[in-house]
């Protein structure tokens, strides 16, 4: 086991992970910079210290959320390495398909679902007046952050490989459709909030056109597979046609 200084820095690099993000590596140079001290305990001797760099030369990238779980499995296998348990070729293979598995678990879970559930519960409060409150939300959601990316580390760090298995049974893929309908909720929730609700006579008929607008573009995408950039690109152009006057309401 890393000494608990070292393997405390390790967790704390991780949070400038992308400061050095290039389009070619990605997080190459942040991960380095995150291994560093381990890799100075682990490998005294420059030579090896060399060789253990030179297996993360590559391009690295994984969802910034799960860095941290990702640095603990790498350190775990980089002590089996150290002490000749497991062959160095092993982490090269390991290494790419674990980002990738990350990465996409926390694109659904973090990016696709529960950041977007935050913002939208927040733009709710505030659109209610309740700063202090989104405020309180805001620092409890950032505390629980936190949290997930310590036990994540150490987790990965303890237990190597077999994390993944406990992380599986936590069934986040499920949540994320959970989310998504509670997100749909919320959404109407806030456009409920806005301030043409109170217009009289009440708008129907542009209620029932956006609602029918928003379903379509739903099934579009689900069914259809249609790219939602070019559905964002046409909304987008509609507005600013609007703006300018050249399409009247």
């Amino acid at each position: 086991m890393l000494p608990r200084r070292v393997a405390l820095n390790c967790l704390a690099r991780t949070c400038c992970v992308n400061a050095a993000v290039t389009a070619r590596g990605m997080q190459q140079i942040g991960l380095a910079f995150v291994l560093t001290p381990a890799f100075r305990c682990l490998y005294p001797q420059k030579e090896d210290r060399a060789r253990a760099f030179a297996r993360y030369g590559g391009h690295s990238n994984t969802h910034v959320f799960m860095v941290p779980l990702y640095v603990g499995i790498v350190l775990s296998l980089e002590m089996q390495i150290a002490r000749g348990i497991l062959p160095e070729a092993s982490a090269g293979a390991l290494r790419e398909t674990l980002a990738t598995t990350l990465s996409a678990l926390g694109d659904s879970f973090f990016s696709g679902a529960l950041l977007p559930l935050w913002a939208l519960v927040s733009v709710f409060l505030l659109l209610a007046g309740q700063t202090r409150l989104t405020a309180v939300l805001t620092a409890v959601f950032l505390a629980l952050l936190l949290l997930f990316r310590i036990l994540t580390f150490f987790a990965g760090l303890r237990h190597g490989m077999s994390v993944l298995l406990r992380l599986k049974r936590l069934n986040l893929i499920n949540w994320v459709d959970r989310l998504k309908i509670v997100n749909a909720v919320m959404a109407a929730l806030v456009v409920w909030q806005l301030p043409f609700r109170h217009l009289k006579p009440f708008p129907w008929l542009l209620c029932g056109l956006a609602t029918a607008s928003v379903l379509g573009a739903a099934w579009l995408v689900g069914r259809m597979h249609l790219p939602r950039i070019l559905l964002w690109a046409l909304v987008l152009g509609l507005l600013i046609l609007m703006d300018a006057g050249l399409i009247g309401m």
